[in-house]
């Protein structure tokens, strides 16, 4: 049952995507209200539904398969063979009442499925073909199959940007690092197209890809790089100016400052920790000696930083107006209230788990504009029986695809 009261009520979306970042765009959708009809392979399901099985030895363990959670909450799940001709009727039929069909297939098993918009938007004039791929839909490399470690972290520069030197091995990211923004463009594509439906009457295929939003993410630098600017050398960590440093607290978390306006700034986080002694040392008694001297500077910030708890500090800067953050861990958000309050977290609908479970909230925030409760994601094929029955096949039909292993249930 779909709330009437939220924008996107009366939408209808297939999902014909995997793993992340082509679902994370219907994920948000679905919290605005529209119902989303997840497309499976029979038997087998989504590959996200085995990615923490098979990589739990390097990624958090729990009870709850937290990434299909996450991106597959609020759907129906149809279990559905594509690859048969009749798994390709019952596609049709949900593609001439639908509004909406994602995919981040490759290009060569969307041939293979016949799910390219060159199939399936001549069935509806006002579909809306929404494309995520690896590379783009152009070039030499448009073909590749690609994850997010690939083309939006390692060929957009990031990966390499973040080493402490160019002699440091890049750094892994965590699941889901690029995949989730990339989903959000692919969501906010969806919507500019059918605002411009409202207007034409007409849909059409939208795309974007993973290296896109890699080189949209890593914007700055790359621009540098097009004007020809002379990058600094890299082959040592580069020591960090004391206004933008990192400081250990004595319970080994990490402090981070970002000051920019010292004038203002500096006093402030002088009088917050009563340090204002640091004034009287001549190696710091204006900016210009604190440039000079500011490997000292630093040391002297460590050790001072290193006396109180994350906490501690937390509370002593909160309201002094300098401009800090703290280095979080991916398990303390529960007890966030900053993430709570600004509902940044959400909790899952009433039942859907034993436990009183939370989830992350689509990032995008519309006044007035109410989101859906977070439901649990769907087994596979839940949903099976109740989409055919309202395309109109009878407990017969679907029994025999049962049998002949198109569907699923």
């Amino acid at each position: 049952m779909f709330d009437q009261k939220l924008l996107l009520s009366g939408l209808k979306v297939i999902d014909a995507g995997s793993f992340i970042a082509g679902p994370v765009s219907t994920t948000i959708l679905s919290d605005f209200g529209a119902e989303v009809i997840k497309i499976e392979p029979p038997k087998i399901g989504d590959s996200l539904r085995h990615l923490i099985e098979r990589t739990k030895r390097v990624n958090p363990s729990a009870e709850e398969d937290y990434c299909w959670e996450l991106t597959s909450r609020n759907k129906k799940s149809l279990a559905l063979d594509l690859g048969s001709s009749k798994g390709q009727e019952i596609l049709h039929k949900l593609v001439k009442e639908s509004d909406v069909f994602v995919t981040n297939m490759p290009k060569r098993i969307r041939e293979k499925l016949k799910i390219n918009s060159s199939d399936l938007l001549p069935l509806n004039e006002r579909l809306i073909y929404g494309s995520l791929t690896g590379y783009g839909e152009r070039g030499p490399d448009s073909h590749r199959t690609a994850f997010d470690t690939m083309a939006w972290w390692a060929r957009s520069g990031l990966m390499d940007i973040v080493r402490p030197s160019e002699n440091s091995p890049p750094a892994n990211p965590p699941i889901g690092m690029g995949d989730q923004p990339t989903g959000v463009a692919l969501f906010a594509s969806i919507m500019t197209a059918l605002y411009r439906r409202e207007k034409t009457g007409k849909g059409g295929e939208v795309h974007t890809s993973l290296m896109a939003n890699g080189a949209w993410s890593n914007g700055s630098f790359i621009q540098a790089g097009l004007f020809g600017a002379q990058f600094p050398d890299r082959s040592e960590p580069s020591p960090l100016h004391p206004f933008g440093g990192r400081y250990k607290t004595k319970d080994n978390r990490y402090l981070i400052l970002a000051i920019i306006d010292a004038n203002k700034e500096w006093p402030k986080l002088l009088k917050a920790l009563d340090i204002e002694y640091l004034n009287d040392d001549p190696r710091f008694s204006s900016f210009k000696k604190m440039n000079e001297n500011y490997i000292s500077l630093y040391e002297e910030l460590e050790k001072i930083f290193i006396q109180y708890s994350l906490e501690e500090i937390n509370e002593k800067l909160r309201f002094s107006e300098v401009t800090y953050g703290i280095l979080s861990h991916s398990k303390d958000h529960s007890n966030d209230q900053q993430f709570i309050e600004s509902e940044v977290l959400v909790k899952f609908d009433e039942g859907s788990f034993d436990e009183d479970f939370m989830t992350i909230n689509s990032p995008i925030f519309l006044e007035k504009e109410s989101k859906k409760i977070p439901t649990k994601a769907p087994k596979l094929g839940e949903h099976t029986k109740e989409i055919l029955l309202a395309l109109g096949r009878d407990e017969e039909e679907i029994a025999q695809l049962k049998q002949d292993g198109i569907i699923d249930f």
